[in-house]
């Protein structure tokens, strides 16, 4: 019995993917040197092995010109706790950066190698896929005149304990709990308020981080917030970012929009609100100097701040609005809000309020489209005040705070698909009078339009958990995904650390993120783009329409449009302008998940504004040739003959693209004698090497038929015959054991 207990236990034991601790020493298999000059060091009695490598720092300002490599094999794919080996010495760098490079993309944490050595120091837990993917880089930006030291990295499987239900557990930071004018103390903090999320089994940190028009991250556009001081080469937010994530957690940057400070509005009083006798808001109200959300060049401005973020962090998990409103019903009638309203503008010709409302709305859908053209699994949230309007529920009067008087309409943001998730600030006890918690939340639910609702629930002035844990179970049977707490002092004070996770509490187990399906498996598309005149300047409040639509976009103060929830299909855009023209388009085949850009240029019939192209007519196999053919076209669509235009071809996607990438148009049209050799979406983006026509894009499928000979023969397994053992595939393993298994089936009959 005991024989045949070892034996089965070596059959699983084989037949399971392998997970083990991986080491990998300085010279040592997976260790290389990428760049630099690297010296072996032997004489410190703490280092791991024989030796350690070390090299002379660049400067935290870098760039790094000396880097070293540990590249381990993982057995299996999953965490793994990442920790460092070093010697330390007061000649070494205070700030080494070791970047771990894991499945979800890239983080830097910086270690300080005068202290701690002798020892793994943890640089944090992360997602690997089994294989060679996966690694650390060491690298000497870091303090100047002094080294940093390449000893050894280890990589150690953590089990996966028993998790709950996936849903969003979010805590916000506000601006006032954790920066300050030391850089030692708020990075601190960061890290205290990291492993405190950590330790409560929250998955989502909400930390602000642009409470106006300052900021606590590095910006070219506006000033640092005197609430915080940087070292040199210090990013708050990057810290953040990597803090969070080496704990496992989400980071959202929290980013208020509407609202800015006094010395901003002096500066641009005409983007300041107006009350309803045009009078400029000269005051704070609500706390806050007020942005007009009907001025163009707002609009503009705000969308460019957001962009810096998401260009400058492609780690960050979400931006998340707060202050997205007027502070009361009678703003803003500022100038250029009213020639608006009465003009082009205003093409569903709505009233004061419902205009104000859609002009916030329309903003949100601008940023949408822009963001998810540069990171399209970006979270774009916002935090709505919790009460919506009074007709929504029975019993309540009109002398509440509501939202929608105050031009916020959440509710249009998710029916159009403007934001990812709502936190609505739902900020009452849970029972008992009005506002009632378990009557709010139903209604954000209801109007949740297959999007996330992660009410709000505020902590402040609590005396214990208890309010909180009937909230969070509240929530779940409504079918919300997820809640958020306000805020992190409160929620510290009563060490919701270890009371949400006792036995029997709502976070007693872990639990992982809800999954975006919108984002992650898309069905619809969007378009956007720019709308100029004939000479190529932006044109704002020009309509943009869609054939069989009623939406109309209108652009903004750079020309910017955007639609969004675009099924897949062929579809025609017209857009005018009573000065500048009008362009028809045609953009075809978009597919479900992409971000196309098409820009529209005006101007009349017979000029010259753009390059149009049309996809094959069917989809051609890989390495078989096709032809695209290229049209100058007039903002009509139709051909122009006159003029040569050098056409140039970029193309995004796996493989090899085969054919010219340039050609001289004749008689208004060139074409591009083309293959590729790599089956899937081919994105062909065709550009006058003038600068005169609007460039344009196109899909090209191309399928697996007519794929050119190869293959491995036998049973197709591209690993070719013999014994290989391959990852991912356990069941080899237990070939040689096969009469075992037929061993035991004997002795069980």
């Amino acid at each position: 019995m005991r024989t045949r207990t070892w034996l089965l236990g070596c059959l699983l034991v084989l037949a399971w993917p392998l997970s083990a601790q991986v080491i990998v020493d300085n010279g040592g298999a997976g260790y290389s040197e990428l760049s630099g000059a690297w010296t072996t060091g032997t004489s410190a009695p703490d280092k791991y092995g024989a030796d350690y490598r070390f090299a002379s720092t660049a400067g935290t300002a870098g760039p790094a010109t000396a880097v070293a490599e540990f590249r381990p094999t993982l057995g299996a794919s999953g965490q793994y706790v990442v920790a460092a080996w070093y010697p330390q010495g007061t000649n070494r760098a205070n700030n080494a950066p070791y970047t771990v490079v894991h499945a979800t993309g890239s983080t830097t944490v910086r270690v300080n190698q005068t202290s701690g050595g002798g020892a793994w120091v943890t640089l944090g837990t992360f997602d690997f896929s089994a294989g060679t993917a996966g690694h650390v880089t060491l690298s000497n930006d870091a303090e100047a005149a002094k080294v940093v030291l390449a000893d050894a990295v280890r990589f150690s499987p953590v089990s996966t304990p028993p998790q709950g239900n996936p849903e969003f557990r979010g805590v916000w930071v506000s601006r006032f709990e954790w920066p300050s004018t030391s850089p030692a103390t708020w990075k601190s903090n960061l890290n205290t308020i990291m492993a405190n999320a950590k330790a409560g089994n929250f998955n989502a940190v909400v930390l602000q981080m642009r409470g106006t028009t300052e900021t606590l991250y590095p910006s070219p556009n506006e000033p640092l917030s005197p609430l915080i001081a940087n070292g040199p080469g210090d990013d708050a937010l990057a810290y953040a970012i990597n803090a969070a994530h080496a704990q496992g957690l989400q980071l959202h940057c929290y980013f208020n929009t509407h609202v800015c400070t006094s010395a901003f509005a002096s500066a641009n009083p005409g983007w300041v609100i107006a009350d309803s006798g045009g009078a400029t808001q000269s005051a704070p109200v609500d706390g806050y100097f007020w942005l007009a959300p009907g001025h163009p060049d707002v609009q503009a401005y705000l969308r460019t701040q957001v962009m810096h973020i998401v260009n400058t962090y492609p780690q960050l998990d979400g931006i998340h609005f707060d202050r997205i409103r007027m502070p009361e019903a009678g703003y803003s009638y500022d100038t250029t809000s009213n020639a608006r309203r009465s003009g082009r503008g205003n093409p569903d010709s709505l009233a004061f309020g419902e205009w104000t409302a859609d002009q916030i709305t329309r903003w949100l859908r601008d940023v949408y489209a822009e963001v998810h053209s540069v990171n399209p699994q970006l979270q774009l949230s916002a935090a709505p005040l919790g009460l919506y309007h009074w007709t929504a529920y029975a019993g309540y009067s009109s002398g509440y705070y509501y939202g929608l008087p105050r031009h916020q309409d959440a509710k249009a943001w998710l029916a159009q698909g403007a934001l990812d998730w709502i936190a609505p600030q739902v900020y009452w006890p849970d029972g008992g009078g009005n506002p009632d918690f378990s009557e709010l939340v139903p209604d954000w639910q209801a109007a949740a339009n297959g999007r996330h609702i992660y009410p709000g629930m505020s902590v402040t002035g609590d005396a214990n958990a208890n309010e909180t844990i009937s909230e969070i179970t509240a929530a779940r049977g409504f079918g919300c995904a997820g809640t958020t707490v306000w805020s992190y002092g409160a929620a510290n004070s009563l060490n919701f650390w270890s009371t949400l996770t006792a036995a029997g509490a709502p976070y007693e187990l872990a639990a992982p993120s809800p999954s975006l399906g919108w984002l992650s498996n898309p069905s619809t598309a969007i378009v956007y783009g720019y709308v100029t005149n004939s000479a190529g300047a932006p044109v704002a409040d020009a309509w943009v329409n869609v054939n069989g639509q009623a939406y109309t976009a209108v652009s903004g103060a750079d020309g910017f449009w955007c639609w969004l929830e675009l099924a897949p299909g062929t579809y025609a855009f017209t857009a005018n302008d009573p000065t500048a023209g009008s362009a028809n388009l045609l953009v075809q085949n978009l597919a479900a998940g992409e971000v196309r850009r098409v820009d529209l240029r005006l101007g009349p019939a017979g000029t010259a504004v753009r390059l149009e192209a049309d996809p094959p007519a069917a989809a051609p196999g890989v390495n078989a040739s096709f032809d695209i053919v290229v049209r100058v076209a007039d903002a009509q669509g139709g051909t122009v003959a006159a003029g040569a235009y050098t056409v140039d071809l970029t193309y995004a996607g796996a493989g090899v693209l085969a054919g010219p990438t340039q050609q001289v148009t004749s008689s208004g049209v060139a074409t591009f004698t083309l293959s590729h050799d790599t089956a899937g979406t081919l994105m062909l983006t065709f550009t006058d090497a003038g600068g005169a026509l609007t460039q344009t894009t196109i899909p090209v499928q191309i399928n697996t038929t007519g794929s050119p000979g190869g293959g491995s023969g036998g049973d197709g397994d591209s690993e070719g015959g013999g014994c290989t053992v391959g990852a991912g595939k356990p069941w080899r393993l237990l070939l040689p054991l096969a009469p075992l298994a037929i061993w035991f089936r004997k002795r069980r009959a």
